[in-house]
């Protein structure tokens, strides 16, 4: 049953309700039309001079919010006073930037981690280990401690755990150094963040100006929130913002930023029962995609249905494989079935935990070094992402700063370890023409290369032919030819090859979060001692335990609108097989 603008009963509610918010929404619930809804009513009371702030957690999802709201009309709330963004961005700009003043003079640059600039600690003199430094990101940014057992090569661990008192003294003296000179690891971000907010004097004052700009505070993706962001969610409370707190505890995959679902259970809690609310009508997917859903949550709980794909009867795709690996046989049974179903290949996608996994089974090609380390290489492999179907305004971005970089590393401008936009400041160059400059570059060198030596030399000769063409001033004893040298190996080239066997879109789990497709095929690899992650993924599967390698899997079939396809090692089909038995998710199984 709809009410207003089309919205269901339980859409209405929230759109209309006053104050702090604890929103469980399950996938396709129609969360964005609901929060635009929503935003709507706010901005129509919204009094002079305050806002709103909308935080998800991944730029995709802010540019497409962004895009929603222009076509919604609401293009004032994405202006001051209001703001758009990661949860990320606005603690960083709302926090970190006005506790910065205390440590440097300079407006910080704050990176996601010290590897960004490559900064290393290394001892000198006598006691200096030959052979690998340590990252400056091994060391906690409060204490500068460092736990050995985190270094992978065991010469430098054991050189750490002998040498430990003045590794942390060196490491202590580099971060402060760093942080003199305006940079901040997120990690230090984090630091000065819960400093800033424990300070009754200036974190009070600063809670007191947020809460007279911001009339709320929402926040899509909630279930992602590692404890400082719930931290920072708890002071805005306490200074009298509105929070509004979207999730689905089950798509929280984020570990590897510190998630906590248990933190975000807790976080629950402090809302009273009168404030929190569900979404539970699924407008995406199919039943058969609902039903499998269901076994991946710890409730069990099945989705309603209710979309357009409500009466689709397509059932589960359960493709078991053999191999030490996944193949492109599973993308072209996955194919076969997309094409007899009368959907779209275009709306297609394979997914899996790791981008390798996924690449093989659609067919694509893995490059035997995929960060490499020539320049070469690492331009070869922007160029095949600026070019990218899958690529965003955001990941277009990102290359364009790298091309850029490069130049300037090219023109002997850039110190060592330090950041593009710290040497424009410090040189002076004028920023607009470099990046006309880098862009035009980038755009003149070649889309693809052959599986050659003489396409890869072609390729080289243009890169080299277009720097050249810049014209740009070169320090002494450095040549276009020499800066661009050759890699020794081909697998470069790999990059920039037109994947044709079978023409699959493929991804990581984690990028396609977000996102839907007409159809998904989901990927589980053979398992591998000693982590026997699969063995872990399927224990937790069967017994209903939580984990997040379990959650993984839960958001990417969930992506799908019509059909879904679990590919599953033959070791572990059975089991597969069996909990889709028990659970009444309809299925058919495909040996390969």
């Amino acid at each position: 049953m709809t009410g207003i603008h089309g919205l269901t009963a339980e859409q209405e509610a929230f759109a209309t309700h006053i104050g702090s918010a604890f929103v469980h929404a399950c996938p396709g619930a129609g969360k964005t039309r609901m929060i635009i809804a929503r935003l709507a009513k706010i901005a129509n009371a919204l009094p002079p001079r305050r806002g709103v702030a909308v935080l998800s957690f991944t730029n995709s999802a802010v540019d497409e919010f962004r895009e929603r709201c222009r076509t919604a009309g609401l293009d004032p709330l994405l202006k001051h006073p209001s703001f758009v963004g990661t949860l990320d961005a606005f603690v960083r700009h709302f926090v970190v930037l006005p506790g910065s003043a205390a440590i440097s003079a300079m407006r910080p640059i704050i990176l996601d981690s010290w590897d960004t600039l490559g900064i290393e600690v290394r001892l000198s003199g006598k006691m200096a280990f030959r052979g690998d430094a340590v990252s400056l990101d091994l060391f906690d940014a409060e204490t500068n401690v460092i736990d050995p057992a985190r270094i992978g090569h065991a010469g430098l661990r054991n050189h750490v755990r002998q040498y430990q008192a003045r590794y942390q003294q060196t490491a202590a003296q580099r971060r402060r150094g760093l942080l003199q000179a305006g940079y901040l690891s997120a990690s230090d971000a984090r630091v000065l963040t819960q400093r800033l907010i424990r300070d009754p004097v200036n974190g009070g004052a600063l809670g007191r100006a947020l809460a007279a700009r911001f009339h709320e505070v929402m926040v899509d993706e909630g279930q992602d929130c590692n404890p400082l962001d719930l931290q920072i969610l708890s002071w805005l409370r306490e200074h009298g913002v509105h929070v509004v707190f979207v999730c689905d505890p089950d798509q929280a995959i984020y570990e590897f930023r510190n998630g906590n679902p248990a933190g975000v259970q807790a976080f629950k809690e402090t809302y009273p029962v009168e404030t929190r609310r569900g979404l539970t009508g699924n407008f995406r997917s199919s039943p058969a995609v609902c039903r499998l859903a269901a076994t991946l949550k710890s409730t069990g709980q099945i989705d309603e249905s209710v979309g357009t794909t409500a009466n689709v009867a397509h059932p589960v795709l359960l493709l078991t494989y053999s191999g030490r690996s996944p193949s492109a046989t599973i993308g072209r049974a996955f194919m076969e079935r997309v094409t007899e179903l009368g959907l779209d290949i275009a709306d297609a996608i394979v997914l899996a935990h790791s981008g390798k996994v996924a690449q093989r089974a659609s067919g694509g090609m893995i490059s035997s070094d995929p960060n490499g380390s020539s320049r070469v290489e690492s331009l070869a492999r922007k160029v095949a992402e600026f070019w990218s179907p899958a690529a965003t305004a955001r990941s277009r971005e990102a290359v364009v700063q790298t091309v850029e970089t490069l130049l300037l590393d090219l023109m002997g401008l850039r110190k060592a370890n330090e950041h593009l936009l710290r040497t424009v400041e410090r040189v002076g160059i004028d920023r607009r023409a470099h990046r006309r400059c880098a862009l035009s570059f980038l755009m003149s060198l070649p889309k693809v290369c052959g599986n050659d030596d003489a396409e890869r030399l072609a390729w080289i000769t243009c890169v080299q032919a277009e720097s050249e063409r810049l014209n740009l001033p070169l320090p002494a004893g450095v040549t276009v030819r020499n800066f661009f040298r050759r890699p020794p190996k081909g697998q470069w080239s790999n990059h920039l090859q037109v994947q044709v066997e079978l023409g699959l879109t493929c991804a990581k789990i984690h990028e396609a979060k977000g996102h839907e497709y007409d159809a998904v095929c989901v990927v589980i690899p053979p398992n591998r001692a000693p982590e026997n992650h699969s063995e872990s993924l399927f224990v937790s599967w069967t017994n209903r335990i939580d984990a997040e390698a379990k959650r993984v899997i839960y958001v990417g079939v969930t992506r799908a609108r019509h059909f879904s396809a679990l590919a599953v090692p033959i070791a572990f089909a059975d089991r597969c097989a069996t909990l889709l038995t028990d659970c009444q998710v309809p299925f058919s199984r495909r040996n390969l």
